[in-house]
């Protein structure tokens, strides 16, 4: 499986826990964290602390402004990823 591919679906097993219905993402992309997925403040800010657990950075200060999608999201990891290897 390719590095990108694992941190999806990674990234989709994360996501999946702190939704009512997993059902609502069965891939990632543009979906919006709160708008399509109806995740308030305190969810995201659980979902973006597992992350930063699970894949083992901080998500930069800078970043976090910028996270609305999933797809915001997945592109903070593999730029921390690839500055880790």
């Amino acid at each position: 499986m390719s590095e990108r591919k694992e941190i999806s679906a990674d990234l989709l097993n994360l996501l999946r826990g702190h939704l009512v219905s997993q059902s609502l993402v069965t891939e990632l992309g543009d979906v919006r964290f709160e708008e399509d997925l109806g995740m308030d403040s305190m969810k995201i800010v659980e979902l973006l602390e597992e992350v930063e657990e699970h894949f083992e950075f901080a998500i930069p200060d800078e970043d976090l402004a910028r996270l609305h999608t999933v797809r915001d999201l997945q592109a903070v990891i593999e730029k921390n990823n690839n500055t880790l290897a």
